[in-house]
């Protein structure tokens, strides 16, 4: 889009200033190099437009007044929802995938209980500056045990991580939600991948041989 700068008139009026300082306002094109704004006349600075072209004038973050055809500018929106649609459909299905990817792999741990994926929640996690989830970079997704797990001479209590031993750190539980879920493209929920490599490494006595091969 092809910006066009404008003087405005000198002296000008404070009152239309104050009224076309913010925003943009439609004007016509007269004769010559003379843009028509509410009864003030700015002139174009460089570029010859057509008589009658219908344009925008606004203020510029340098402090002076420019405009714009409004076919140009109605063109390049046009040009931004395009690019942003295709952004749109590539982010879905990076997230489309990470779900696939997640679904797969998650499937390969088979403790024999129900479980599903938890976090440590901290601090930082739930400050004013931080997503508010309870994360940092240092959080990992493990294994958390919705029943009661005893094989052999492994044990845990529902409510503990596969890696951490009942009356160890559970985690400090700042936010009362241990769940962690995440959203697909279409903003559906879903359980991310476990990326605790203890819990993974305790995972794999449930494993099979092939199933083996593929965890950490």
């Amino acid at each position: 889009m092809i910006r066009h700068q404008l003087d405005a008139p000198y002296p000008l009026n404070p009152f239309w200033h104050l009224r076309h300082c913010q925003g943009e306002h439609l004007a016509t094109v007269g004769d010559g190099r003379e843009v028509q704004l509410d009864g003030a006349t700015l002139r174009l600075r460089d570029d010859a437009l057509a008589p009658g072209a219908e344009v925008k004038v606004w203020l510029s973050t340098s402090g002076s007044f420019v405009c714009a055809l409004v076919r140009d500018i109605e063109r390049a929106k046009e040009e931004r929802r395009a690019a942003e649609a295709v952004e749109y459909a590539e982010l879905n299905a990076r997230l489309n995938t990470l779900r696939a990817e997640a679904e797969a792999f998650n499937a390969q741990i088979k403790p024999p209980v129900k479980w599903a994926v938890g976090i440590k929640d901290v601090l930082s996690g739930l400050s004013e500056r931080s997503w508010g989830g309870g994360r940092n970079k240092a959080t990992v997704n493990h294994v958390y045990l919705l029943e009661p797990l005893n094989s052999s001479r492994f044990k845990r209590n529902a409510g503990d991580f596969l890696c951490t031993a009942t009356g160890d750190t559970n985690g400090k539980d700042w936010s009362g939600k241990k769940l962690e879920t995440h959203s697909d493209g279409n903003g559906e929920p879903y359980q991310p991948k476990v990326t605790c490599k203890a819990c993974l490494k305790l995972a794999k006595r449930w494993s099979t041989s092939v199933d083996k091969k593929v965890l950490p």
